[in-house]
């Protein structure tokens, strides 16, 4: 697209004119794309026992791997209508390593953009807010990109938005917070002491997702757990597994 723009006193052009008209979007709709929502992902990996993953992020391998079902988690997206519109609240996706990967990520919401600003040369016509809505999207793309050099955790997250507590948009953020509680399938916002900081997060219900999205539960390769240990706290929790779905890591250090 080659633009030109006016606002009055000055003529923009290029990449110059796409600024201007999207300030020009934000300045008329009264809203921001960068600083309203706020992500939390639960991160899960492709590969079940990975010795990398145990020292980075099971104790140095004395902790435990839970195995899901990607299908069970997915199921329960699809039945959210919003997953799937532009500025979508919930997402589950593998993450994507290479700049090429990214950019065909982010590349349709690109193009949206710039056919809108395009229509607004055009037709005239006046902003709707849908430029702020595939920003945000693509801000929430980027809880789906890493360096490559972490490609052998082959990871997958699930993300969910929530917006943040402003002075002026407290009702807002109280009517958002329930609707991503929706269903149950998140709980609400959260804080803990982590340190000196106060760190935010939501759980994840595992009840509503369904327990026979559990699948597996694999010992750390330093783990001091029996696997008869973990059949009675599943049991002390109303849950069970098969014997062959209680596993010890093949990753030894020995």
């Amino acid at each position: 697209f080659a633009f030109s723009f006016t606002d009055g006193e000055t003529e923009y052009s290029g990449r110059d004119a796409v600024q201007e008209l999207i300030s020009y979007e934000l300045k008329s709709t009264g809203q921001h794309w960068y600083d309203d929502f706020i992500t939390y992902a639960i991160c899960f990996s492709e590969q079940g026992d990975s010795l990398s993953q145990w020292r980075g992020y099971a104790d140095d391998g004395n902790g435990v791997c839970i195995g899901f079902c990607p299908d069970k988690l997915q199921k329960k997206l699809v039945d959210i209508p919003e997953t799937n519109e532009p500025g979508h609240t919930f997402q589950f996706q593998p993450i994507r390593y290479t700049q090429q990967e990214q950019k065909d990520m982010i590349r349709p919401y690109i193009r949206s953009i710039f056919h809108i600003l395009n229509d607004l040369l055009k037709q005239n016509a006046q902003p709707t807010g849908e430029i702020i809505k595939l920003f945000r999207a693509i801000n929430g793309q980027s809880a789906f990109c890493k360096n490559p050099a972490f490609h052998e955790e082959h990871e997958w997250r699930l993300a969910v938005n929530f917006p943040l507590p402003t002075m002026n948009a407290c009702e807002k953020f109280e009517q958002r917070s329930k609707h991503v509680a929706q269903k149950d399938l998140f709980s609400r916002i959260k804080t803990t002491v982590v340190g000196k900081t106060i760190k935010s997060y939501v759980e994840l219900n595992l009840q509503k997702v369904g327990m026979d999205a559990l699948t597996s539960i694999r010992l750390g390769p330093k783990c001091q757990l029996s696997k008869n240990d973990v059949k009675l706290f599943l049991y002390s929790e109303g849950l069970y597994l098969p014997d062959g779905s209680i596993l010890s890591s093949a990753a030894t250090y020995r």
